[in-house]
């Protein structure tokens, strides 16, 4: 009777085509998560930037100095001047919105594919063509609608804000 020591070839065929299926599973599986991953990373990214934005309009646009103090007010730009005395006015340029202050623009989030404002009265009716500065505006509260867009992926925030000093 011989000893037998080592495999024969059919055993280890068998053992490197399991493994090999074993392989394809699990760095399928990973893949997936790492896609999961990117997936949510991206739209963490878009949704912070979208919240960081709209929460500083809508603190902003609170703080109105008086009826007068609106200068534009139409579906793509919103101009005024708020309680400090500072020019202020949001505006989408090209995939960025801008945040103008007395003259000087600031990137306020980037990836914007829509900005729009929405414009109400003190009876909470729409406003298609509000009046602003020289005369008192009638504009009360104001709807804001931002969409951003990022690796195909698309985050859509809306917001309003009441005016609080008129």
């Amino acid at each position: 009777m011989k000893n037998k020591k080592g495999f024969t070839l059919v055993e280890l065929v068998i053992v490197i085509t399991i493994v090999g299926i074993v392989s394809v599973i699990i760095g399928s599986m990973l893949l997936g998560v790492v896609k999961a991953w990117t997936f949510k990373i991206n739209r963490n990214d878009i949704l912070w930037d979208g919240r960081l934005a709209m929460d500083r309009m809508t603190r902003e646009i609170r703080t109105i100095k008086n009826s007068t103090s609106v200068t534009t007010a139409s579906a793509a730009q919103f101009r005024f001047t708020d309680a400090g005395n500072k020019d202020i006015t949001y505006s989408l340029s090209s995939t960025n919105l801008n945040r103008t202050e007395n003259g000087t623009a600031n990137l306020l989030a980037e990836n914007v594919s829509s900005l729009a404002f929405t414009y109400y009265d003190a009876n909470g009716n729409t406003i298609a063509t509000p009046i602003v500065s020289p005369s008192a505006t009638n504009i009360r509260r104001v709807r804001i609608n931002l969409t951003l867009t990022k690796n195909g992926q698309n985050v859509y925030l809306q917001s309003d804000a009441s005016t609080k000093n008129f």
